[in-house]
């Protein structure tokens, strides 16, 4: 077959015809196909609820959701400082005496420890003690310190292990080994402790305060162990027993601490013992000549506890 243009012949051959026809029976089963294809599968969808929402996120997928973190609650507004005497005894019989200064301005611990034959105005501070009570031997300190106390507490020192035992053991490393037996006082003791990191209990602490104290007259050594178990036990686990533990300190102790000043005290307590805070600690070292602190240590000595 030949059709005329305006130039050229343009030829159609039988074989061309032939493919074409055979080219539309194919693009008619394609759609026959593609036309059944989208009736079966719309077909599952409305019984299956075959969607793109379920296929991406079925039911039964866990989805683990990240909870932001709240913010830590914020710390109580604390300030000012606080000095304390703790006098412990054995049958009326003075051992030594402890003074902590919790300074919430700066958020530490100050401590100073004193022998029981520390001279005060002419008189041994056991003498006082024992011959006028404890009110009396906290005057004698302030005299001694030119500084006031604010509380007292004085303990027996069965009743001091068992306040000890309630915060719980705590870790202090023992630099050597310590064999010692006392003989002849009017309160006898012993410390056998193991050179290296040890757990310590209000007994071994006790006696231990008093080994470095009488026998090594190191104050320095006195005041580290007694700034450790502050550190240590005044935490977050412990700040939940401070009620039963003041019910026990007003129970058993000589104390001039009332119900108000544990309240008022609360905050503080609360700062002090918080992961977050990290309280400082102060040692006051206080060098001794016989039972005289020799002036120049005690001027230093003074000057932890000034408010």
């Amino acid at each position: 077959m030949r059709i005329f243009k305006n130039r050229g012949d343009i030829y159609f051959s039988k074989i061309n015809k032939k493919k074409s026809a055979e080219q539309r029976i194919l693009i008619i089963a394609l759609i026959v196909i593609v036309v059944f294809t989208v009736i079966f599968v719309t077909a599952l969808a409305f019984k299956y609820d075959f969607s793109a929402k379920k296929f991406f996120a079925p039911d039964d997928l866990k989805v683990t959701q990240t909870q932001e973190t709240e913010e830590d609650e914020p710390l109580p507004e604390v300030s000012g400082k606080s000095n304390f005497i703790t006098l412990v005894n054995s049958d009326n019989n003075l051992l030594y005496a402890v003074l902590v200064q919790v300074d919430l301005d700066n958020i530490s611990y100050k401590v100073g420890t004193l022998k029981a034959g520390t001279i005060c105005d002419g008189n041994s501070l056991a003498d006082i003690y024992k011959q006028s009570g404890a009110p009396n031997a906290k005057k004698a300190i302030e005299t001694l310190m030119g500084t006031e106390f604010d509380y007292y507490i004085s303990m027996d020192k069965k009743e001091f292990s068992d306040f000890f035992e309630i915060l719980g053991d705590f870790s202090y490393p023992i630099l050597s080994e310590i064999k010692f037996k006392s003989s002849g006082l009017s309160v006898d003791y012993s410390v056998r402790l193991k050179a290296g990191e040890q757990k310590l209990n209000g007994s071994q602490v006790v006696n231990l305060i008093r080994y470095y104290l009488d026998e090594e007259n190191n104050t320095s050594a006195a005041n580290d162990l007694i700034l450790n178990s502050l550190l240590q036990m005044i935490n977050s686990d412990n700040l939940s027993k401070s009620e039963d533990l003041f019910r026990l300190l007003v129970t058993t102790a000589d104390t001039n601490i009332t119900v108000r000043d544990f309240s008022m005290a609360a905050d503080g307590l609360a700062v002090l013992a918080d992961d977050r805070t990290g309280p400082g600690a102060y040692s006051a070292i206080a060098e001794y000549e016989s039972e005289n602190i020799n002036k120049n240590s005690l001027q230093k000595f003074k000057g932890y506890f000034i408010k």
